[in-house]
């Protein structure tokens, strides 16, 4: 299960750890990286993440346990590297 920390101030930030097992999940929804096809690739790894999780960007930032992989090149990807989706 995903460890959150909150503070439910306003104006603050949420940031959610994510775990190994939903990055392998989220890898599932990435066709290609901005490395190895920068033409296509044009969403941040993290709105990915926002979907999966049901987050509100504006307010959530997240810590990977491992960065995730590219389906095509194995180059890492971290929460802001731009991917294709599927």
């Amino acid at each position: 299960m995903d460890r959150e920390l909150f503070d439910h101030t306003p104006g603050k930030r949420v940031v959610v750890f994510i775990e190994r097992e939903v990055i392998r999940n989220a890898e599932g929804s990435i066709e290609s990286c901005e490395h190895c096809n920068p033409e296509r690739a044009d969403l941040p790894f993290v709105v990915i993440l926002d979907l999966m999780r049901g987050s509100d960007p504006k307010i959530t930032d997240y810590v990977l346990e491992v960065a995730a992989k590219c389906p095509q090149c194995d180059r890492e990807i971290f929460e802001k590297t731009v991917v294709e989706p599927k």
